[in-house]
């Protein structure tokens, strides 16, 4: 299949969309996706049976089957020194297990790649993923204890385990408000901070990759979609699997969406977290996206000003003043934003503490 840049680039967005839905869901979300371009859905449908190669057929040798799976999962082997308690998740290539360490009893997350049918773009993601959550250290950050390679096929990354829940979740059982909110997610964007001053951008934020744990911090993770930047600006030169569109599409900044990689830098991790705090705050997106196909999704994030923050500070909303910080990251234009995570946060801070609803906040 001789297939355009444009129709390859259109591919890799949906198929990165399609990986976030169950396998039973994918059929319907392509079709629908694709618009009846049938070269379009049929480049799709290949890479999403690549993705989906069964390990079974280069022999069960390659796998270690422990008892605490059934008998139709899938497998994939541990590193030495670590026993498997229970599945917590799985996508993509890839798996996230609870494990023991053996030799201190202690729980760990692994999460362990299946590197068959990647390519090199694939296999040099997981490697970015190494060297990102090697080199940076946060408190708001998962830790990176052990990563490595099994059998030549797996990739293996040894974290410390979050008991928690998503930030979606412990928002809505703990009934928090904007305020409460906004001081659950601070130090997630001073982790975000930390991580852009040491040249990554994270690129995936979402409620699945912020857990707060029994102690009410929450702490972000999963750098599969991060961007190493040089002297500023994002290097062309790292590209994940999925091409121009990586991130959840929700989530997705304009530049993301509009597969401008070049405009993608910290001010993207705004976005996102501004789309995040909208969703927290008001229980619904900055958008209405029910029922739009895959294009009008995209155009919807690229073209359409978010709606109006309308949850009153006496329902748990925010204030004008902290909407107005939410709605400027929320801003189609990356120059448009505060220019920077530090920025941000600041503003985020005055205006939590301004008084007076009609007093004026500083957004820079």
């Amino acid at each position: 299949m001789n297939a355009s840049a444009t129709t390859i680039r259109r591919a890799r967005a949906v198929f990165q969309c399609a990986l976030e839905l169950k396998r039973d869901e994918r059929k319907v979300f392509v079709e629908d996706a694709c618009g009846g371009n049938a070269e379009l859905e049929q480049l799709v449908i290949r890479l999403l049976a690549v993705d989906d190669t069964e390990p079974e057929s280069f022999g069960e040798s390659a796998f270690e089957l422990t008892a605490d799976y059934s008998q139709t999962a899938r497998r994939i082997p541990l590193p030495q020194g670590y026993t498997s308690v229970r599945e917590l998740g799985e996508g993509g290539s890839g798996q996230v297990e609870l494990c023991r360490e053996d030799a201190s009893g202690e729980f760990v997350a692994i999460k362990t790649i299946d590197l068959h049918g990647l390519g090199q773009g694939g296999v040099d993601r997981v490697r970015r993923e190494w060297r990102i959550m090697s080199s940076i250290s946060h408190a708001a950050l998962v830790n990176l204890r052990e990563a490595g390679t099994l059998k030549d096929r797996y990739a293996y990354l040894v974290m410390d385990f979050i008991d928690g829940l998503d930030v979606r979740t412990y928002a809505e059982i703990h009934d928090l408000d904007a305020r409460g909110i906004v001081r659950l997610l601070l130090p997630v964007a001073e982790a975000l901070a930390f991580a852009h001053a040491h040249g990554v951008v994270h690129r995936d934020i979402k409620p699945s990759n912020i857990l707060v744990g029994e102690n009410g911090r929450a702490r972000l993770l999963d750098f599969g979609a991060a961007r190493i930047s040089t002297g500023g600006a994002v290097s062309v030169h790292h590209h994940t699997l999925t091409g121009e569109i990586v991130g959840t599409l929700t989530y997705m900044s304009p530049e993301q969406a509009a597969g401008r990689t070049r405009d993608v830098d910290g001010r993207t991790d705004i976005y996102q977290l501004a789309v995040l705090l909208y969703e927290l705050v008001e229980g619904t997106a900055p958008y209405e996206l029910d029922g739009l196909t895959f294009a009008e999704t995209i155009s919807t994030i690229v073209c359409t000003k978010p709606q109006a923050m309308q949850r009153t500070p006496e329902m748990g909303g925010a204030t004008p003043a902290l909407a107005k910080v939410i709605l400027k990251a929320l801003s189609k234009r990356p120059a448009a934003r505060q220019p920077d995570m530090e920025a941000f946060i600041r503003a985020l801070t005055r205006a939590m503490n301004e008084r007076g609803a009609s007093a004026p906040v500083d957004q820079s």
